[in-house]
């Protein structure tokens, strides 16, 4: 049997970066933006600081990578669960996307996280800018998923695809923290659904 191949550096180097990203997103959800300090980050790694500042240049960038690479996750998710819209009905899609939605088992703490990075923006203009950057164009890319469901099924929505987008985003994270996942929590897939369909101009 051959012996394993050692990591290439820029795979190793990816590796340690997806490690502090995940520390820090575990931080985050266990004590709050303010108390994330870089230390604690390392620590729960298991990576010196200086292994740090060969993937991140500060804090900021290390908050803004871990805002982009949960939205990067949502944006491909959303693509790949309507990937095969053109094999099927609106109805159908629509009824795709609240599947997804309602076994999506981290939305609370990706709902959580967005807050507390938004919180963590108002006192940080440097990593607010930054964030408004990152999240346009993110935006985007939705939007363009939004474009595409709208050309092929012909619909006439009451919104452009990037207020959608916005609206929809803002809505999800407010019914993720509200649903406790108790039998009498709120139905956040079908209100989503519901809002969505309304704003695309094809209400039930």
């Amino acid at each position: 049997m051959a012996a394993d191949r050692p990591l290439r550096r820029e795979d190793s180097q990816a590796a340690t970066r997806t490690a502090l990203l995940d520390a820090a997103e575990a931080l985050i959800l266990e004590s709050s933006m303010p108390g994330l300090s870089l230390r604690a980050v390392c620590t729960r790694a298991g990576y010196t600081q200086g292994a740090f500042y060969s993937n991140f240049a500060s804090r900021e960038d290390l908050l803004l990578a871990v805002m982009e690479r949960n939205l990067e996750e949502r944006v491909r998710t959303f693509g790949e669960m309507t990937l095969d819209y053109r094999a099927m009905t609106f109805d159908q899609t629509m009824a795709r996307i609240g599947e997804w939605l309602a076994t999506v088992s981290d939305r609370r703490e990706w709902a959580q996280m967005a807050i507390e990075l938004r919180l963590e923006a108002v006192r940080n203009p440097a990593l607010a800018h930054a964030i408004a950057v990152a999240e346009q164009r993110i935006d985007v890319l939705f939007a363009e998923r939004i474009d595409d469901l709208v050309a092929h099924f012909g619909l006439t929505p009451r919104f452009r695809s990037t207020e959608i987008v916005e609206t929809l985003l803002v809505l999800w994270r407010g019914l993720a923290l509200r649903d406790n996942g108790d039998s009498g929590s709120l139905p956040v897939a079908e209100i989503f659904i519901t809002c969505m369909r309304a704003m695309l101009g094809r209400p039930e």
